[in-house]
């Protein structure tokens, strides 16, 4: 049987999910199973990069400014880790290119902070990385053939 992306999404999630409980009630281990679908290969990082900087009202070019300011940190912190999450095979390597050329163990300190960040629920923090993970989300539900419009919010002032 054939299924339209959406469907195809909509099962699986089905499916995942009838899985965590099945591994609750034999194991009582609680597990979050991730999708990782591989349709998506019309979608890159750079365009994923896009989206991020986008939701939190910043631009491109602000990944590889050595600023270490927060907002400028919070930007390449979330962008790190939805890159890892939704482009699994992606290398430290391959992200320090986009973020300026920062040695790999700065990546992956960074990583290590938004998952600390994310497990303490820091308000400010959570804040943005909610605002990235939705509009992420949203990028990757849609079906698309050609180029992805991203229609980008008037520049915000970001607290620092």
């Amino acid at each position: 049987m054939y299924y339209s992306i959406p469907q195809q999404i909509s099962e699986a999630r089905h499916i995942a999910r009838a899985a965590e409980q099945q591994i609750k009630n034999s194991t009582g281990m609680v597990v979050r199973l991730m999708l990782c679908p591989e349709y998506h290969r019309t979608k890159s990082p750079e365009e994923l990069l896009q989206v991020v900087a986008a939701a939190l009202g910043m631009e491109v070019k602000d990944y590889a400014t050595k600023c270490r300011t927060r907002p400028y940190v919070d930007l390449r912190f979330i962008a790190a880790n939805l890159l890892c999450s939704h482009f699994p095979a992606i290398t430290l390597l391959q992200i320090t290119v986009f973020f300026g050329r920062q040695h790999h163990t700065s990546i992956l300190n960074g990583l290590e902070r938004v998952r600390a960040l994310i497990a303490a629920g820091d308000p400010r923090f959570m804040a943005k990385y909610e605002t990235a993970q939705a509009a992420v989300n949203r990028w990757v539900r849609k079906e698309s053939t050609g180029k992805v419009t991203i229609n980008l919010p008037a520049r915000k002032k970001v607290a620092v």
